[in-house]
């Protein structure tokens, strides 16, 4: 892999070529799948396919874009590490852990032999089997949130799932070289066969101190930096920072000999448990998803088309074995460890595709120091994952269809028995109340001013469950230990908004001085829930008739209210202005 370093160097002649192809092509193919309702990132696969060595040889090698593919998969871990929300498994963390543990490794041993029998090593077999057991968050989380499903009971524990994959992964990338080592291929670097004792000891040292130091610096300096940052309202240089923490953490692991995904990954884990993560995830999420277009394209373009038109009944039967498996793998844990069988049947059809790290370990595992799988062996089993992404969205509209007709399927006695005396539900059928309690009104504020903390008081006072969104660190951290619900971030940004729960709120009220940011929200807002009714604040008639347009229900212009406002304090003061008019009961006057 090449060295960081180099991607210091801007592209030019026919790097840029190749970029400008790259992206086009990208952008052409992901349209028209967005038109057929299709995942986005098939699409870069497809792409990478068609205009690389084995489409119309628009790209003559995947090595020509190398240094910008791993720019892309620093940035795509990095993200995918600040949306890992361990908060997630607090409640019920032990059946949580249990089930992404259980069934994904279920899945890799089911389908380990098949990968024997179609013909690769034991070690190679593993190889593939861990990597195809790894599922897309990507994909799932994005369809989850567009359907309003992610605090379902099927789409809390998918997500949980999901996230304990993703630590699966890194294990599974840090064991790909020893399964190397035991397919008899000679590896360079830290795992070689060849090198003496005191010298693995001496890579493993460095390792675990780089990884030490990562943490540590993750951990006690950088908040410091962001909070400086956040307290200067610069949020270039939270995104300048946070993407030099990236790119240092995948460095350094590169370095000690580790991979720069899982530096990457690390980086990101780490910044998860700040504040600062939500306002973060939306600054680097347009870069983030620029460069992922770049890597998964580069991803595509080592699908040879004639090898797949040739072995296209072979792609598809494994395309179904894999699905199958994974599928009855993962339901069979969900529905042992105390989920009904209707969530265990969705979630095991949510999660049953192939996903981003299964890329990220097929291309370790045929990385040519290692050898571990052969070319046709790595093209046929991306061509799977790029199979199982493409019907992803089809295989969760059947879920959600037969959910709605299958009978209620309890969960095993054991199981439910188990879950009763820990007082956790088995599932949330069985928790419903009897009686409906009456619900709360959720509404979110934005900015904890003056005038948020008087609404703010004057809701929490009505009983209305309040989040409050701000920029200032301080706030947040002050009001935070109170016990307030409090999100840091700009309110205009969409992963904000979504931390803070706009999908299930019923209001969102701005009260930020800002009149660009208040627009922006707006816009934002009404297109991540049509349903919210937003109150926003402007000074001007003109900005709350464009605030009106971009979505506000109401809008509170600060000239009008200062207007009234002075009406009324000049009425009090110098009383009402004299008339002509008589007072009531006074006789009219007399002409004499």
């Amino acid at each position: 892999m090449p060295s960081l370093l180099a991607m210091a160097a801007p592209p030019s002649g026919p790097g840029l070529k190749e970029l400008l192809i790259i992206l086009a092509a990208a952008g052409i193919v992901a349209v028209a799948m967005q038109r057929l309702r299709l995942a986005i990132i098939p699409a870069y696969l497809i792409a990478g396919a068609a205009i690389g060595p084995g489409g119309w040889g628009l790209i003559s090698s995947p090595d020509s874009v190398a240094s910008i593919s791993e720019l892309a998969i620093v940035l795509l871990l990095f993200g995918i590490g600040l949306h890992t929300d361990v908060g997630v498994l607090r409640y019920g963390w032990k059946r949580s852990v249990s089930v992404g543990v259980g069934s994904t490794l279920l899945a890799a041993l089911v389908m380990w032999p098949v990968a024997i029998v179609a013909g690769l090593s034991a070690p190679a077999g593993l190889a593939v089997a861990l990597a195809l057991s790894m599922s897309s968050t990507a994909v799932v989380l994005r369809i989850l949130q567009e359907r309003r499903e992610l605090h379902t009971p099927d789409g809390r524990l998918s997500f949980s799932t999901l996230l304990i994959q993703d630590f699966i992964a890194i294990g599974a990338m840090l064991a790909i070289p020893t399964l190397a080592v035991w397919n008899g291929t000679r590896v360079t670097g830290a795992a070689a066969t060849d090198a003496p004792p005191t010298d693995l000891l001496r890579q493993f040292g460095a390792a675990v101190a780089g990884v030490t130091a990562i943490v540590l610096i993750g951990k006690l300096v950088l908040p410091r930096i962001l909070h400086e940052a956040a307290k200067q309202k610069s949020s270039e240089a939270m995104m300048v920072v946070s993407t030099a923490a990236a790119l240092g953490a995948a460095g350094l692991t590169q370095v000690i000999g580790l991979s720069s995904a899982l530096g990457a990954f690390l980086g990101g884990f780490l910044l998860s448990s700040t504040p600062f993560r939500h306002q973060l995830s939306g600054q680097l999420g347009p870069l983030r998803d620029l460069f992922s277009a770049v890597f998964f394209t580069a991803i595509g373009m080592a699908v040879d088309l004639p090898t797949v038109a040739d072995h296209a009944f072979t792609i598809i039967v494994a395309t179904l074995a894999m699905v199958t498996l994974k599928t009855v793998a993962i339901a069979l844990s969900c529905w042992a460890l105390g989920a009904t069988g209707n969530v265990s049947a969705k979630v095991g059809v949510t999660l049953a595709q192939a996903g981003e790290f299964s890329l990220v370990l097929l291309g370790v595992a045929s990385a040519p120091g290692l050898g571990l799988l052969s070319g046709a062996a790595t093209v046929l089993s991306v061509s799977v994952v790029v199979l199982s992404l493409m019907v992803t969205p089809l295989m969760m509209n059947v879920a959600r269809w037969l959910d709605h007709r299958m009978p209620r399927v309890p969960a095993p006695r054991w199981a439910s028995g188990r879950n009763a005396a820990r007082g956790a539900p088995a599932d949330a059928h069985a928790s419903a109340p009897q009686a409906i309690p009456v619900r709360h009104r959720r509404v979110i504020i934005a900015g904890y001013g003056l005038v948020g903390r008087v609404v703010a008081d004057a809701l929490t006072a009505k009983g209305a469950d309040a989040t409050i969104i701000d920029m200032n660190p301080a706030t947040v951290q002050t009001q935070g230990r109170l016990g307030r619900r409090i999100v840091f971030g700009d309110v205009s940004n969409p992963d904000v908004l979504e931390s803070a729960g706009l999908h299930e709120a019923d209001a969102l009220i701005l009260t930020i001085p800002d009149e660009e940011i208040v627009l922006r929200a707006c816009q934002e807002a009404r297109k991540l829930n049509p349903s919210v009714i937003i109150i926003a604040r402007t000074n001007y008639v003109s900005k709350g008739m464009v605030a009106t347009g971009l979505g506000a229900n109401h809008v509170v212009i600060e000239e009008l209210a200062t207007a009234e406002s002075m009406e009324k304090i000049i009425s009090q003061v110098l009383g009402d202005p004299p008339t002509n008019n008589p007072p009531a009961g006074t006789p009219p006057a007399s002409n004499e």
